[in-house]
């Protein structure tokens, strides 16, 4: 037969496991949480920032203009993925869903560089020429993307030559 104090550590050790692994995750789980519309409106979407390039501006006769330009684009988030992430939890959806639009960047920079081709650096030099802008873009990449959709442009850095 074996030794009492082993059998009496062995049911200790298998009550804590239990206690410790298996009672908080099923014995006590927590409701569903459940979001107002108003947390719904002011949840955080998913946003990517492109890298930094320097696209050709429509140039007059005299001279080449350029954009160096540093784009975020925010998305729209249907599903409510995004809801409730906070701090890290935010930043690593952010890049979780960077990752899954990997494949459309192309598509997106193609998208933009047919835009800022089109526009002169007169229209671009002020504020309601840069919304104006940013409205175009976010049509012409909505026009490429089919899976999801931008909700707001914004320049990050944007300097004209």
């Amino acid at each position: 037969m074996p030794d009492k104090k082993i059998m009496a550590g062995g049911a200790v050790l298998a009550a804590a496991g239990f206690w410790f692994y298996v009672k908080p995750n099923y014995i006590d789980s927590s409701p569903p949480v459940v979001y107002t519309e108003e947390q719904i409106s002011e949840a955080p979407r998913p946003t990517v920032t492109l890298e930094e390039r320097v696209l050709n501006l429509k140039a007059p006769a005299i001279a080449p203009n350029y954009v160096k330009a540093e784009i975020a684009l925010e998305f729209a988030d249907a599903d409510h993925k995004w809801i409730g992430l906070e701090g890290e939890g935010l930043l690593h959806a952010n890049e979780e869903f960077a990752h899954h639009m990997e494949g459309d960047i192309h598509r997106i920079w193609d998208a933009i560089t047919d835009v800022m081709g089109g526009k002169t650096l007169d229209e671009v030099a002020t504020t309601e020429g840069r919304e104006q802008l940013k409205a175009e873009l976010r049509e012409a990449i909505n026009h490429e993307l089919h899976h999801q959709q931008v909700e707001n442009v914004f320049f990050v850095t944007f300097v004209t030559q």
